[in-house]
């Protein structure tokens, strides 16, 4: 299967002129959390809603003042319509990416091409979740390096050039995980306790305890 079999034609393209503002609120309106920036001719990067909120909130920057190219990242990782499948996850995997601008024959720019997009098209369970686990696995490693104090952690796949969807997150472990300190031991485990067995009253059998007897 190729690309542009998969692929979102089209895009929202933003001018590196407009204000971040501008820009947030075409993102709302067509429920994306990423924008390109420049002409289909001319690409010149992408804005996503993360290097808004990490290049402009966080500084307190003006979004009204602020262009889009100030916050914008202008590194773009591309791939070909007639590339497969297969060929646009390896790009994703090596550079560590969710998304990728497709590119014709004639180096315009024809749509956009997703890791959900791939996923989507996947029938193979196992193949998918180890797709997912290619392109986030690298970053989950990173965030287990504390930040020093005033630093951003990478939580994202999908920063900068071509970022915005959110690494998977770690989940909890299965009830039948043997290393679950607090998985109860289960009625048939070998190394759960006997429980004691309560020892007989004193007295003659069949007759009541001397106490009792008074």
């Amino acid at each position: 299967m190729k690309v542009a079999d998969v692929m979102t034609r089209g895009l929202e393209l933003m001018s590196p002129d407009a204000t971040v503002q501008q820009a947030a609120v075409r993102m709302a309106e067509a429920d994306i959390g990423a924008i390109l920036v420049g002409t289909a001719e001319a690409l010149e990067g992408i804005l996503t809603d993360r290097d808004i909120i990490l290049r402009l909130v966080v500084d307190g920057r003006s979004s009204a003042e602020a262009r889009v190219r100030d916050i914008m990242s202008s590194s773009l990782f591309c791939c070909r319509e007639n590339d497969s499948v297969e060929q646009a996850f390896a790009e994703m995997s090596d550079r560590q990416v969710r998304r990728l601008p497709v590119l014709d024959d004639g180096e315009r720019l024809v749509g956009i091409v997703t890791l959900s997009d791939l996923c989507r098209q996947e029938p193979d369970p196992q193949r998918t979740s180890a797709w997912l686990r290619a392109v986030a696995e690298p970053h989950r490693n990173r965030r287990s390096d504390a930040p020093a104090e005033g630093e951003a952690s990478d939580e994202s796949a999908d920063d900068s050039a071509a970022r915005g969807e959110p690494a998977l997150p770690d989940g909890p472990a299965l009830p039948d995980d043997p290393a679950r300190p607090d998985d109860p031991a289960r009625p048939d485990d070998p190394a759960r306790p006997a429980q004691a067995a309560k020892p007989p009253a004193s007295g003659t059998p069949g007759q009541p305890p001397a106490d009792e007897a008074r």
